[in-house]
């Protein structure tokens, strides 16, 4: 049986400073919570203990299925893995999902100060889907870097415009998520688009484009960083759940052990797991399609080539992921190691380094905390 208490590790003899600066990244996933705490030294991030909890048992499913929990099911979990994990911070970093925001990227004509605030927020009404009022809105405009758009007004004079990034989260999520974090214990200091937590812990100083692309349990989150900024963003309603279910319908297994065989074997190139290679494949085709896609349109319109695929979340650890992305996009692809951006125990050194990609979002909440 796979235990729900999954990647627990207390660090220990890390806690006898006196008024330490740190911080919790709470990441509620749809098959899991991830919690990863963060002590600020010296203007270091050190590991003070991480922890995963899957959430199919709290609904009596089976581990590695996406659970819709109750609320009262939902502050249990994290009560659990906080206690688990003896994480003890009183601030939290939260993250909220991508499918509970807008994204996008405007382009407006330059103008000074207060008149772009006000342009901004007049355009903003004709992007999101939803009335102003029932969200929460905040935008950035972008740097010098990202490129201008030039056109001509009416009178064919030449106009120069700015791009915005433009962000939205419905004011019901924030109220759902900080209700529970309040409930477990932690007071929220931070509310952030997973997206952006998984790019902070995930990319370099790339010079060039690079998809960050992360596996959850229900669907694959991508996210293309240039300069450094969000500048296009995707969803596809797959995941590494109907990868289990694929194989679980066609061998007549459980939930469970379906799982056990995924994690086992993955996408093994041996003559004897050709059968269960033979079934994940077809859905992974299309997932990479759709990442496909997305790369090929955001280098049509802006003319720089994504050079490198940072592949993250507890589906990216599928046995073969890297090299099975290669050969689909052609191009370079890696696990994403967030960890990195930590100090940690040597000893840790490898546990950590395998189980990274799964808490890209947590750490990357942590780091934004400490900030």
């Amino acid at each position: 049986m796979i235990s729900p208490f999954k990647n627990l590790n207390i660090i220990k003899g890390l806690s006898f400073f006196k008024k330490p600066q740190n911080v919790l990244g709470i990441d509620i996933g749809s098959s899991s919570i991830k919690v990863v705490q963060l002590r600020k030294e010296k203007e270091r991030a050190v590991l003070e203990t991480y922890g995963e909890i899957a959430l199919g048992p709290y609904g009596n499913l089976a581990v590695g299925q996406a659970a819709r929990l109750s609320e009262e099911k939902a502050i249990e979990a994290l009560k659990d893995v906080l206690k688990e994990s003896n994480a003890k911070a009183k601030k939290a970093a939260v993250a909220i999902p991508l499918k509970s925001s807008f994204i996008t990227i405007i382009n407006i004509p330059m103008v000074d100060g207060k008149d772009a605030a006000q342009m901004i927020e007049m355009e903003a009404r004709r992007y999101i889907p939803v009335p102003i009022s029932e969200v929460d809105m905040d935008w950035w405009i972008l740097p010098e870097t990202v490129e201008k758009k030039i056109n001509k007004d009416d009178q064919g004079e030449r106009r120069k415009f700015i791009k915005v990034l433009l962000v939205a989260i419905h004011k019901d999520s924030i109220s759902k998520y900080r209700e529970i974090i309040a409930k477990a214990g932690p007071e929220i200091s931070v509310l952030e688009i997973e997206s952006f937590s998984a790019m902070r812990a995930s990319v370099g100083r790339e010079s060039s484009p690079a998809a960050v692309i992360d596996f959850g349990a229900s669907s694959v989150k991508m996210a293309i960083v240039d300069f450094g900024i969000m500048m296009a963003s995707h969803s596809v309603t797959k995941g590494s759940q109907d990868l289990t279910g694929a194989i679980a319908h066609s061998l007549g297994v459980d939930f469970e052990r379906a799982e056990e065989m995924k994690r086992e074997i993955g996408l093994s190139p041996l003559p004897e797991h050709k059968e269960i290679r033979n079934i994940v494949e077809p859905i992974l085709d299309y997932v990479f399609m759709e990442v496909s896609r997305v790369i090929k349109e955001y280098q049509r319109k802006n003319g720089r080539a994504v050079s490198k695929v940072i592949l993250t979340g507890g589906g990216s650890l599928l046995k073969g992921m890297a090299g099975f992305a290669v050969k689909r996009l052609s191009l370079e692809a890696a696990l994403a190691d967030p960890f990195a951006k930590t100090e940690y125990p040597a000893f840790l050194a490898e546990a950590l380094k395998e189980a990274g990609p799964s808490f890209s979002v947590s750490i990357g909440l942590a780091l934004r905390g400490l900030q």
